[in-house]
Parts: structure tokens; C-alpha cells; sequence
């Protein structure tokens, strides 16, 4: 633990020397750059580690986490930092951070659940510009004794089923842009409650190459059978009704308590989150929306391929590579089941200023 700053309330030796906590460092950049979205849409953005949204962290209820900023000599504005999974003190944890600059501060993950991180501008000045225009990430903290598994009832023939706490997960951030022409930040668009698009881990409509065929989109893949554990974060002004057309929501997990079981639908309020669990019955195309009719037709909306041992779902929409999307899938956990993935994220190319997917 050589070089971490502990802040006053974690006191280290109160622990035995066989029960110290695991501590996780953390290390955030703010870069800034320009990206290129799907329809051709330029957005001057700002990220953490140079992607929208950044990195996810994954933590465990308990773990000690060393969290450091740094704000490069060569960006032109100040940054700052919030975690949603802390409970310390904004002021003076929170503060600006001026090009050349760098904070650090230590937090214990006290809560499970799926929490935002993000940019607060300068000392709160700025903050709306900095979210929406991409300096938004998440942190998902894992209960201290994993997740438990539940009863469900099949979509097949309606029998009780037991889903053991095992699952292939999904992270979804969502959140709007609301741009200008040239790609700079349109806060009276924001005040008005009308965003250029909506997205999904950064890209409007990322994942439906086939609907509306954009470009460099792709799918999700899951098999027949599949328990998939679907953590859910809305960084945006508008809620999330979170929807799987085709499909029930077996449970919603609402912080610590299950909010709802046989769930058509769930509405993730701003800089909120939920984990909904679905068993996929059958094998189909599945559509996931935010049953905001607004919010969907501005990018909100992408789709799951689920196959059966025949590979016929698939092998009809002639994909042949079944890796899921890396920017949907989080680091694993005590309780994931690993699936293949391949490169695909928005993000600044240092080099050229362009997308990265």
C-alpha cells in the first residue's frame, strides 16, 4: 500500500492483518479531442482516457479505491472528477483541476450498484458541458458476497425456473449529445430539453447494422438459454424506460433491493441505474430501447441475437463472427461467465482526430 493517501475516516490499522481490503488505484486522464459519429456528426468532445464513455471500473463492496486525476499540460480547460459511489466530502475532493494539474483522493465502495462518474467543470461551472459532450464513465460495484441467483418462470412452457447467480453481463450507459453544427456544446438545446441524438455507450443507434444499417454498428450475441445480467446507468437529463422487445424482465435490482419481477419495463431516472436479469427463452432477433419514442428514433435502440445450437438465427442474417461488442461488456466479476469480443468503441485517434470503432 506504499504511496497511497488515505483520507481522515479510513484508518488502515483498524483492520487485522489478515482481513486488510483489497485496494484498487484508479487512474483517470482528461482528453480532449474531436470525434466522428456514425452519421458523420463531428462532436468536440471531452473523455476520460480518450473514449465516450470511459473506462469501466469494477469493484467489489468493501474495496478500497485510490482514485487519481490528471488534467495534461496540453488540454484548455479545467476538469474535475465525481464519483457517485464515494461518500466523502465534494469540497475539497471534488475540486478543479487546472491544466498541469493532478488530484488524488481514496474512497471505501460502501453500496453495490452501477454508479456515475463524471466531470464537474470547473468547481460545478461548465459541469452540463463537460457531461454531455462525453466525460462520463462508470463504476460498478459488485455486492460482497456476489449476486443470488432467483426463480423465474419459463417462456416456453411456463414452468418455475431456478437462474443460478452465474451470468454473461452487459453494461449500457446512456446519455444524449446536444451539438452544434460544428460539434461544440448547444446548452440551449440542453435547457430545451432537445438532444441532437441519444445514445448508448457513446454511439447512436451502435448496435443495429440492420434496421437502420449504420455504420460500423453491430449486434449483440447470446445462445438459447443464456442468462444475461444487464447493468444499466442513464448519465442523461432524460429517463431511461428501459425495454427488451420480445422479452420480460425477469428482476430489477434498484440499489440493494429487487424493485420488480416479470418487469415489462423500467424507467431509470438521470444519473440513475438499475441491473435487470433476463433468461433468453428462445432464439430470435430481440430489440433493446429506451421506450422513450424520442429518445429510440434518435439512437436509443440496438439489437440481441440469440441462437440456437443450429446457429440458424444467425447464419439467416449471414453474420459470421459472433464476438459481442467490447464497449458493452464490462470487466469481470466473481460471478461472470466470459463471452468473445472484438474492438469496438468511440473514441480520439491521437493521430488523426477520428473514430475508433
Amino acid at each position: 500500500m506504499t504511496g497511497l493517501v488515505y483520507l481522515p475516516g479510513i484508518n488502515m490499522s483498524a483492520y487485522s492483518q489478515e482481513d486488510q481490503p483489497v485496494v484498487k488505484n484508479i487512474v483517470y486522464n482528461s482528453v480532449e479531442g474531436q470525434v466522428t459519429l456514425p452519421d458523420g456528426k463531428t462532436v468536440n468532445a471531452l473523455t476520460w482516457n480518450g473514449t465516450i464513455p470511459g473506462p469501466t471500473v469494477r469493484l467489489t463492496q468493501g474495496d478500497v479505491v485510490n482514485v487519481t486525476i490528471h488534467n495534461p499540460t496540453n488540454n484548455t480547460l479545467i476538469h474535475s472528477y465525481d464519483s457517485h459511489a464515494s461518500t466523502i466530502s465534494a469540497v475539497p475532493n471534488f475540486g478543479a483541476i487546472n491544466p498541469g494539474e493532478s488530484k488524488n483522493f481514496t474512497f471505501v465502495a460502501s453500496q453495490p450498484g452501477v454508479f456515475k462518474v463524471h466531470c464537474e467543470g470547473a468547481n460545478v461551472l461548465g459541469m452540463d458541458q463537460h457531461v454531455f459532450q462525453g466525460m462520463v464513465s462508470a463504476m460498478i460495484v459488485d455486492p460482497a458476497d456476489g449476486y443470488e441467483g432467483y426463480t423465474t418462470v419459463s417462456g416456453v412452457n411456463g414452468t418455475e425456473v431456478n437462474v443460478g447467480p452465474e451470468a454473461k453481463e452487459v453494461k449500457f450507459e446512456f446519455s444524449e449529445y446536444y451539438l452544434q453544427g460544428n460539434g461544440d456544446y448547444d446548452g440551449k438545446a440542453m435547457f430545451e430539453h432537445n438532444a441532437t441524438a441519444a445514445w448508448i455507450n457513446g454511439i447512436p443507434f451502435g448496435y443495429d447494422p440492420i434496421v437502420t444499417k449504420t455504420k460500423n454498428a453491430t449486434p449483440l450475441f447470446f445462445n438459447v438459454g443464456d442468462h444475461v445480467r444487464f447493468f444499466l446507468l442513464n448519465h442523461g437529463d432524460t429517463p431511461v424506460n428501459f425495454h427488451m422487445v420480445g422479452e420480460i424482465l425477469d428482476q430489477v435490482t434498484d440499489g440493494s433491493i429487487v424493485n420488480g419481477i416479470g418487469k415489462q419495463t423500467y424507467t431509470i431516472g438521470g444519473s440513475n441505474d438499475a441491473i435487470a436479469d433476463i433468461v433468453f427463452d428462445k432464439p430470435g432477433v430481440y430489440a433493446f430501447v429506451n421506450h422513450d419514442y424520442a429518445q429510440l428514433f434518435k439512437g436509443q435502440v440496438g439489437l440481441v441475437v440469440v441462437d440456437g445450437p443450429d446457429k440458424a438465427i444467425s447464419g439467416s442474417l449471414n453474420i459470421t463472427d459472433t464476438s459481442n461488442p467490447s464497449n458493452a461488456i464490462p470487466p469481470s466479476g466473481a460471478d461472470s461467465i466470459p463471452v468473445d469480443t472484438k474492438p469496438y468503441f468511440l473514441g480520439i485517434d491521437q493521430n488523426n482526430n477520428s473514430t475508433n470503432q
